[in-house]
């Protein structure tokens, strides 16, 4: 026989069971709609996260637009130097530019026709005119001198605001990423926040290249060996005279290529220039013919030499047929 405090305990333990399941049904019925709010909260910060950023970087320059900012100017120049030796130069170029706080950014140097080399330095924008007058005192002759001067303050304000608002971006995806609670929040959050940080790192590299061009003004620097010779006193340059004679010769090859070029191209618009202007003409012959047969004095066309050859023609006629 059965122990009878067992019987007694079974529907206790069923009742239980039932009154715990009917429980945990109420319960997640109550948590399923405060979970599912905070999953569209979740959502929706993560979709304004990009416009949320940029409303804080637009309130943030506003509040900064009374400040006036600095223009930002490139300076670049180049140089085209006759010297006596080109190694010479060359090491002396190196000393100004470390003097200067500069560097040497690429050199080279050719021996064929004449030696010769190419520089390309960088020094503090600062002193780039005092740079270029002490390499002019290593030359003999300067032929060409040149300073290109570039205003880039808007291109460097948009990108430093284009900058802040992609940092200000990050920072709100970061703060989204501490409210995910799923796994494919995370991962859709990992996903924008890696693209966000892409851009930073590209407009960062574009940021350095921009201020070391503000900061730092490109040289180029081109020198040759003066060939200068003196014979009976006159100071001759063969090579150079050479190198001027060569150039004008192509720049007029290049003139009349050009030249050739432009005609063969407007050749069409030129043919239908002329017909067309033939045409005209004729028309306009045809019309003053037609006026003038028409309302022009009745008369012959006939010169007056002709008339009067005419008239003394008759009467010989006249006479040969009395005669006859």
């Amino acid at each position: 026989m059965g122990c009878p405090h067992a019987t007694r305990r079974r529907p206790f333990a069923a009742f239980a069971l039932i009154a715990l399941g009917l429980l945990s049904v109420s319960c997640q019925k109550k948590l399923a709609p405060l979970v599912a709010s905070s999953r569209l909260m979740l959502r929706s910060d993560l979709r304004e996260g990009t416009s949320k950023a940029g409303s804080y970087v637009a309130r943030s320059s506003s509040g900064d637009s009374d400040i006036p900012v600095p223009r930002k100017i490139v300076r670049n120049g180049s140089l085209e130097l006759l010297v006596s030796e080109v190694e010479q130069s060359i090491t002396k170029i190196g000393s100004i530019v470390s003097e200067a706080g500069g560097y040497v950014e690429k050199s080279t140097q050719t021996n064929s026709g004449g030696h010769s080399a190419n520089l390309t330095i960088r020094v503090p924008a600062a002193r780039l005119d005092q740079v270029i007058a002490e390499v002019k005192r290593l030359a003999t002759t300067v032929d060409r001198e040149s300073v290109e001067v570039r205003d880039v303050t808007h291109e460097y304000i948009d990108l430093d605001a284009r900058l802040r608002n992609a940092q200000a971006e990050e920072a709100q995806f970061l703060q989204i990423l501490k409210r995910a609670t799923t796994i494919k929040d995370t991962l859709d959050v990992t996903e924008k926040l890696g693209d966000v940080r892409g851009r930073i790192e590209e407009m960062q590299g574009e940021m350095k290249v921009l201020t070391t061009q503000i900061d730092m003004s490109a040289l180029e620097i081109s020198l040759r060996a003066d060939s200068d010779v003196a014979v009976a006193g006159i100071h001759w340059r063969p090579l150079r005279q050479a190198k001027i004679a060569v150039e004008e010769m192509i720049s007029g090859l290049a003139d009349w290529a050009d030249s050739v070029i432009a005609f063969l191209v407007n050749l069409p618009l030129i043919a239908v220039w002329f017909i067309s202007l033939v045409i005209l003409v004729l028309v306009a012959v045809r019309i003053l013919h037609f006026l003038w047969r028409k309302f022009g004095p009745k008369t012959s066309w006939r010169f007056r030499w002709r008339r009067s050859a005419g008239r003394d023609e008759a009467p010989a006629s006249q006479e040969r047929g009395g005669i006859g």
